[in-house]
């Protein structure tokens, strides 16, 4: 977005930062709590070899794996693989013959990183003519020796110290096989050119054999390590909270329904129904809903068919869950500090690059912690989660960096290196107003931001991450606290350069009348809510949490602009491939 931020409104926002982060440490719930020591970002060793005896190639390439090793390669460990027989196993990129012929040339990848190993296969290798006769997408196991490579590239060298390839020259030591040939190399949807996102997402069952989603890959499973062992430092216990549930934890309604009331025939008339008598222009409600929520509208005062649920298989209508939220709310009031992770589900009409069907989301829930503990937490697992990823996938965030985006290390390193700028709401509207005109959707106290403008704001503005607090009741789900002034709810986004919103969070409502009144103004069914509603009756506390979608971290790390890349199969509306 192209708009000019002036320095006037910098200043404001620099004023906005400091009053605030005063307020807080008055407002903070006392005792304060003690600041956590950081988990080390190295707590795991990784085991080089793998089935068959095979070593990873990305061990072979003596690839770095932190930043540290990267800028200090001349340091670095000699590779101990070189003049040693190895064992490597993976597809092939490339096959092509040298020499007249005397030699062929194997370029393979594991997927243990983006590079590949070059292997040279003398023509006295037993079964070297059916090596000739293969291509790429072949699938081989070779037993070589490993060598430096002839060719030093010293002018640019990129991730490695030293190039190195694996040698087959000596049948009484050296071998191949292939495992898998590529029965139809013209119809083989990858080739050696580069493909287009879009055309990967058509053959999702085999992108993970490009660069740029096996390195996607890496990360997200560098993501997933990261998070497990922040909270588990800290801890937490890690939770499973259930994906089928009969209420709705947001009131948005955009649910999947569970049902085995549909035949696999698609029969309609085999769906179990049951005559409901409603009141003129009122609606049949779901379950989880108060009489005036949607459903199916009568106009007139006669007996209506819906369908008979209680002959469904739980007896009552169920959904695939939004949040795990309200069942992690229980264990948290009795274990303290807990945590889940898993996927959820939206029912969403969406085909924008930030919205999936199908998600995973890491869910917190702090006991006795208010809204800046909360804040504190979130602040500290996203900057953790990216340096877990410097220290231990540099070599993937390199690939990025040169293929996807460039100036992400800096990126990433500006997150880590400054503190995220806290604002209200209201802060946030004052800011924006100035520059409603540039907008798509204008600026008025009340609404929910966009896109547009949470980026405009950490972008912009601060040019660094944002945590925007205290939202407007109207805007925000039931459960959140109510503030003193009765119009805002204790409620905060963590804003981020280039994505957005990554994590939504607040401070529970701890008081039941007060919860009750909020479950009544947002139009839902309050029996459906008893069990939520007694941990409010029986020795209720402050406690606090946040969602954070998990794509939408991965995106944050690697520069992805679409969340479709972000996971192996896609779902989202019109597409449920593979």
């Amino acid at each position: 977005m192209a708009i000019e931020v002036d320095e006037e409104t910098v200043k404001i926002a620099k004023e906005f930062q400091k009053k605030n982060e005063e307020e807080i440490k008055l407002k903070k719930l006392k005792p304060e709590t003690v600041k956590i020591n950081e988990p080390s970002s190295n707590l795991l060793k990784i085991n080089e070899a793998a089935c068959r005896g095979r070593i990873k190639i990305c061990n072979l390439l003596n690839v770095p794996i932190s930043e540290n090793e990267y800028n200090n390669k001349d340091k670095m460990e000699k590779n101990k693989y070189i003049d040693q027989l190895v064992v490597v196993c993976g597809w092939s990129k490339a096959v092509r013959k040298q020499g007249g012929g005397r030699f062929c040339f194997v370029n393979l990848n594991d997927g243990s990183c983006h590079l590949n190993l070059q292997i040279i296969v003398n023509q006295n290798i037993d079964n070297y003519d059916k090596l000739l006769k293969c291509g790429i997408g072949c699938c081989f196991r070779f037993t070589g020796t490993l060598i430096l490579s002839p060719v030093q590239n010293t002018e640019k060298k990129g991730l490695l110290n030293e190039n190195v390839e694996l040698t087959l020259t000596d049948n009484s030591i050296h071998s191949f096989e292939i495992y898998g040939e590529n029965l139809d190399p013209q119809k083989y949807p990858l080739s050696k050119k580069n493909h287009g996102k879009e055309f990967l997402r058509e053959v999702a069952h085999l992108r993970p054999r490009s660069y740029f989603i096996s390195s996607v890959m890496r990360i997200r499973n560098a993501l997933m390590v990261s998070t497990h062992l922040f909270f588990q430092s800290r801890g937490f216990i890690c939770i499973h909270t259930p994906l089928i549930t009969t209420s709705d934890c947001e009131g948005g309604g955009e649910m999947f329904t569970v049902t085995t009331l549909l035949s696999e025939s698609g029969d309609i008339n085999a769906i179990p129904k049951t005559k409901k008598k409603t009141n003129n222009n009122q609606t049949v409600k779901r379950e989880d809903q108060s009489a005036n929520e949607s459903g199916t509208t009568s106009t007139n005062n006669t007996n209506e068919y819906v369908i008979d649920y209680k002959k469904d298989f739980f007896s009552k209508q169920a959904f695939l869950t939004v949040s795990g939220q309200l069942s992690l709310e229980n264990l948290c009031s009795s274990m303290g500090d807990v945590y889940t992770f898993g996927p959820t589900f939206r029912a969403e009409s969406s085909h924008t690059s930030r919205h999936l069907a199908e998600f995973w989301m890491i869910e917190p829930e702090m006991a006795f912690a208010d809204i800046y503990d909360n804040m504190e937490v979130a602040e500290a697992y996203i900057k953790y989660c990216i340096r877990y990823v410097l220290d231990n996938h540099f070599h993937d965030i390199y690939y990025f960096e040169e293929n996807v985006e460039k100036g992400l290390i800096d990126r990433l390193k500006n997150i880590l290196n400054d503190d995220f700028a806290k604002i209200t709401y209201t802060n946030a509207i004052d800011l924006l107003t100035k520059y409603s005109t540039n907008f798509d959707v204008p600026v008025k106290w009340g609404m929910d931001l966009q896109s547009e403008h949470e980026r405009f704001i950490s972008e912009q503005i601060f040019k660094k991450p944002v945590i925007v607090y205290n939202y407007p009741k109207d805007l925000k789900a039931f459960y959140m606290k109510l503030n003193d002034d009765q119009k805002t709810v204790a409620a905060m986004d963590v804003l981020v350069p280039k994505i957005g919103e990554v994590i939504g969070g607040s401070q529970r409502e701890d008081n039941l009348e007060l919860l009750d009144k909020m479950i009544v103004e947002k139009k839902l069914n309050i029996e459906s809510y008893w069990w939520y509603r007694q941990l409010r009756k029986f020795g209720t506390h402050p406690h606090s949490g946040f969602g954070l979608g998990f794509e939408r971290l991965i995106m944050l790390v690697t520069g992805v602009d679409n969340i479709k890349d972000t996971i192996p199969f896609p779902r989202y509306h019109g597409h449920a491939e593979f």
